[in-house]
């Protein structure tokens, strides 16, 4: 549905301060620098003898298209971006690139040429990309690790080659770095920031990049012949085409399968390879004390990651007193529904090398996560009263992880970290105890890595006191085995798992667990019972995905899966509901060859069903659906895209929407969107989404609209700047359950209408490719106001009118979070506005490779109010709410040195 999934009555919003012009300041300041665009550099005086497609002569022969042997450096070259060192006029030649987008095994616009070197230290690449005209050649600055339209040359080495894992490592013609580590095959990891060396240069005869690799970076099998995998991937910007050495297939499903051989590296030593990054930080930051007043504090403190190589496949990470505080700001949001909100995870240590401990649970309203959210480890202190004061986040006091693979195929990965105890400051009560976590992954490869068997566990711990175990579990644990098992061309995939859990706590924390939005024991009519002397909960859930993802034009992937209604992994997993099975069903074509109107062109079909496990609403679906969506780049290198849904077109018994009461008939609601990205090559690339929705018979409706546009005005300067705008009518939004009574509960529910707006904008300046200044920046406002206030009467009628009748005010209406303090009683008590304001400016200078030192300021208000006197949106008074509210600011300089050891 288009409306975003969300809930909280009281939204805890991350504040810090500054004055806002100080904002407009540091951009008038930085502006100039920014504009200054460093031009690529000119081109060197042609030669006459040299062929722009000339051969280059070698000695040692010619790769073929799919291997190349690499050749030992007696002498190291120098990393200048130039192929006159000895070593590269005797080094294989590779000279079959072909183009793969927009036409698969096409031939390249242009040339493109690499050779392999190593020495005992360094794997050394150098390539050259041939152009006809080196003035065209785009190139634009950028932060590390940012792609933006430029041309680019990417190395990919399979270290390991087990064709599932592999290192990427990027560069465009102005030096700009991006590196990825890839797992599973197909994934990505973009936080693997690896310590390499490269330089570019711009001559007569188009570009070339030399690389240097420290085999110290990668991990590999200690023997004395090594074989890796090998990939070179090239970007022509102007053209919007790829070419690759091997070819890249589109049409077949994963990358690190696809890559080439390197041959011939022999004599490697096994390292044991050290790495320590100490950080100091300086920090000033403001906050609240306990008597309502504020005031700034001023703190130094210190800590690191360290990096070792316990084998040559193996690494060893840990972390002490981890300071992320240079990391971007969560986006503001006003969660109304019963399900979590899910924050990605953005800190450095929790999202390195994190793709071994992935074990992907159940794919329903939630994202994918499953036994291990890392989130969970520093979140805010769960039994916080919110006195002004207590901390916004729990102390990690450390952390390790052991990764790697070993040379019989088994992939290893095991975190652990240990959290502080925090306590509130009002009275000193314990707001989170000191807490173990636990995670371990094990994942065995067969059949060349097409058979793929993995078991994985996760612990959670808690040293609990009086005032913490009536509320928190003691101990929760999760584990289980999953199976991938591909065909011989990789293309049809079966993958099945099975897991199971168990947490254990007093009779009143397990009370909490069985009554939560995750399982709704206490349902009427569920078929569960909800024991209040229950002191452990346990439950399983199982997953079963036939698959094809390559070949041809055709794609399926046909899903079962199921969770008991005790499965409960939310101490360090995510779920959203247990008690729910499903079958749901994809089917797409893929045209990835050009057609008479686009370069590729992506079908959709999907449909799905969802039940609960157990008891009467078993019987009835929970949920259902059907959509048809598409996507196609047009042939000027546009993206245009458009969809549409039909949702509970059956029988619909929702045993969640009355949140602890009984299922209850939901109307079936439409869906529609539309929208488009524009030619990527242009200086200002336009941006539109919009999504419209109705249902229960047109009683509720909304729309989305979401217009942004990115921005180049210079090669060294990137602005982006979008509005999300949603309005909707929700003509059956729950309110309040309201006892009267042990026997008694009032299920209200009243039309919300409600406006949402939000602005983010980024600039990133870039100075050189180690000097940038970057500042994102988020205003958002929410407003809603109630109206009809009804009662859940006869919750399986399916007319409105039956099943909701108008509220009746008692005595028991004043039992309600509001009604004691609302005159007149009545829906519009919930009406509330929220604003919040987040900002954060870092200007990151790495001084040396891997050492780097970062200048933050970080800044947020926001503002809160429910009342019945709320009667709609007024800009105005939203933003003098806003700007009125106290900030609260974070300023702090932080310093690192990488150290090899």
């Amino acid at each position: 549905m288009g409306l975003a999934a969300r809930d909280s009555r009281a939204p805890f919003a991350v504040s810090r301060e500054l004055p806002m012009h100080l904002l407009s300041s540091i951009i008038l300041a930085v502006a100039p620098l920014a504009l200054r665009a460093q031009p690529p550099q000119p081109p060197q005086t042609p030669d006459p003898l040299a062929p722009v497609y000339g051969p280059t002569p070698v000695s040692a022969g010619t790769a073929t298209a799919t291997s190349t042997v690499a050749t030992r450096a007696a002498l190291p070259p120098l990393i200048d971006g130039q192929d006159i060192d000895p070593i590269w006029a005797t080094a294989q030649l590779i000279d079959t690139f072909r183009q793969f987008q927009p036409k698969e095994d096409g031939d390249p616009a242009f040339r493109t040429t690499a050779k392999v070197a190593y020495d005992d230290r360094y794997l050394y690449v150098f390539v050259r990309m041939y152009d006809p005209h080196p003035d065209s050649i785009i190139a634009l600055l950028s932060r590390h690790d940012v792609h933006t339209q430029s041309d680019w040359i990417k190395v990919m080495v399979d270290s390991y080659h087990d064709k599932r894992t592999g290192y990427e490592m990027a560069v465009n013609p102005r030096g700009v770095k991006r590196d990825y580590y890839t797992y599973n095959d197909m994934e990505e990891d973009q936080s693997w920031d690896g310590v390499w060396d490269v330089e570019t240069r711009i001559d007569s005869l188009g570009w070339t990049a030399e690389f240097r690799i420290p085999f110290d970076q990668m991990r590999f099998a200690a023997k004395p012949s090594v074989t890796m995998g090998l990939g070179i991937w090239r970007d022509i910007a102007r053209l919007n085409e790829r070419d690759s050495w091997p070819l890249y297939r589109n049409s077949k499903t994963g990358i690190s399968s696809q890559l080439g051989e390197i041959t011939g590296i022999n004599g490697l030593k096994s390292p044991r390879h050290a790495e320590v990054v100490p950080y100091v930080v300086a920090k000033n930051n403001s906050f609240q004390e306990s008597s309502g007043s504020y005031t700034r504090q001023q703190q130094i403190e210190i800590g690191g990651d360290i990096k070792y190589g316990v084998t040559s496949n193996l690494t060893l990470d840990g972390t002490i007193n981890p300071d992320f505080g240079q990391v971007e700001s969560d986006p503001a949001v006003l969660n109304l529904t019963n399900f979590q909100t899910y924050l990605a995870e953005r800190r450095p240590f929790f999202v390195e090398g994190m793709g071994i401990f992935r074990f992907d649970v159940i794919c329903g309203n939630g994202p994918c996560t499953g036994l291990f959210y890392s989130r969970r480890i520093g979140r805010q202190p769960q039994l916080t009263d919110g006195a002004p004061g207590t901390p916004t986040a729990t102390t990690i006091l450390g952390a390790a992880k052991l990764t790697g693979r070993t040379g019989g195929g088994l992939s290893v990965g095991v975190l652990d970290a240990l959290t502080a105890k925090e306590t509130n400051a009002s009275d000193g009560s314990t707001a989170e105890p000191a807490t173990n976590y636990l995670s371990t992954q094990f994942i065995q490869e067969y059949r060349d890595g097409r058979t793929n068997v993995g078991a994985m566990v996760t612990a959670v711990n808690r040293q609990l006191d009086p005032t913490t175990s009536p509320y928190l579990a003691s101990e929760a644990y999760s584990g289980g085995f999953d199976i991938v098992n591909q065909s011989a061309s990789r293309d049809f995939q079966i993958k099945a798992y099975v897991v199971g859990s168990h947490v254990a706590g007093s009779p009143h924390a397990m009370a909490l667990i069985q009554s939560s939005s995750i399982h709704y024991y206490q349902r009427p009519g569920s078929g569960l019972t909800y024991d209040t002397t229950r002191t452990a909960l346990d439950g399983d859930a199982e997953k079963l995905v036939i698959a094809k993802y390559g070949g041809g034009i055709t794609r399926f992937d046909i899903t079962l899966q199921r969770t008991s209604p005790g499965f409960e992994i939310n101490d360090v997993g995510f779920l959203d509901q247990a008690g729910i099975q499903s079958w749901n069903n994809w089917f797409g074509l893929q045209f990835n060859q050009p057609g008479s109107f686009y370069r590729r062109m992506f079908l959709n079909l999907n449909e799905g069903n969802y039940w609960t496990t157990q008891g009467v609403s078993g019987t009835y679906l929970n949920n259902t659906y059907a959509n048809i969506n598409g996507s196609a780049e047009l042939k000027n290198s546009w993206w245009i895209f458009s969809g549409m849904s039909i949702n509970r077109f059956f029988g619909v018994y929702d045993a969640w929407f009355a949140r602890g009461g009984p299922a209850t008939y939901r109307h079936p609601f439409t869906e529609g969107w539309i929208g488009f990205d524009g030619d990527p090559r242009m200086m200002a690339i336009p941006h539109l989404f919009f999504d419209a929705w109705d249902g229960a018979g047109g009683k509720s409706h909304g729309y989305v609209v979401n217009p942004f546009v990115d921005m180049h005005p210079s090669s060294n300067l990137g602005v982006s700047v979008g509005i999300n705008y949603q309005n909707s009518t929700d003509y059956v939004s729950w309110v309040d359950n309201i006892a009267n009574g042990p026997d008694t509960t009032y299920y209200s529910f009243a039309a919300l209408r409600r406006n949402t707006i939000s602005t983010t904008i980024r600039v990133d300046a870039v100075f050189t490719p180690r000097l940038t200044l970057q500042l994102y920046m988020q205003p958002y406002i929410d407003e809603g106001r109630y109206d009809n206030l009804r009662q859940l009467a006869t919750p399986r009628a399916t007319d409105f009118n039956v099943q909701m009748t108008p509220f009746t005010p008692d005595t028991a209406w004043s039992s309600s979070s509001l009604g004691s303090t609302c005159d007149p009683w009545g829906a519009s008590c919930y009406n509330f506005n929220y604003q919040q304001l987040n900002l954060n400016t870092v200007l990151r200078w790495e001084y040396r490779p891997g050492s780097a030192l970062y200048v933050v300021w970080t800044h947020g208000r926001s503002f809160w109010e429910q009342s019945q006197q709320l009667q709609g949106v007024n800009p105005q008074g939203d933003v003098n709410n806003l700007f009125t509210a106290h900030p609260l600011n974070t300023f702090l300089i932080k310093g690192t040195y990488w150290i090899s050891l």
